[in-house]
């Protein structure tokens, strides 16, 4: 059963209309349509809503949730996310941040981009994106620590062969 026909019948059995359900889970009418209409899907929090609305079953909130966070779904927004133009944008400007000189500029540019990036990203999927945005953190925090011991290093050879 689709996650769309699910919540058709849970509210047609509620007796609910689209706008009573709506505005219990304080979303619109045309959302609420969208859902039914399998065009999109609940996120996290409409969902807990729909659930506690619907009187959903332990059953089927586990049949809601493989539905909606499902592998193929995941798939999709990350294809999303590496391809989207503003994306490829952001990774223009990272290379041209590089050839920046003075460090202090380097890295508030850096940590704007990387808000804006996040604000994206939450735009797209709010678990999909949390979950980007802990992975790019560490990678980045793990990238800056493998660079700096790169300088350590290189000073250490540098004075080693000055001597």
């Amino acid at each position: 059963m689709e996650i769309s026909d699910l919540i058709k019948s849970a509210r047609i059995e509620k007796g609910l209309t689209q706008q009573q359900l709506a505005d219990a889970v304080f979303v619109t009418r045309q959302t609420i349509s969208k859902w039914e209409l399998g065009k999109s899907v609940p996120d996290q929090a409409s969902l807990v809503l729909l659930y506690q609305c619907l009187d959903i079953n332990d059953n089927e909130k586990k049949q809601l949730s493989k539905l909606i966070f499902n592998k193929q779904n995941i798939i999709l927004v990350l294809i999303a996310i590496l391809f989207s133009p503003i994306v490829i944008g952001v990774r223009f400007i990272c290379c041209k941040i590089d050839k920046i000189e003075n460090q202090k500029i380097k890295a508030i540019i850096k940590t704007i981009s990387f808000v804006v990036f996040s604000l994206y990203l939450i735009s797209l999927k709010e678990n999909v994106a949390y979950l980007l945005i802990g992975i790019f953190s560490i990678g980045y925090l793990l990238y800056q620590f493998y660079l700096s011991s790169l300088e350590k290093t290189n000073a250490s050879y540098t004075q080693k062969y000055k001597e």
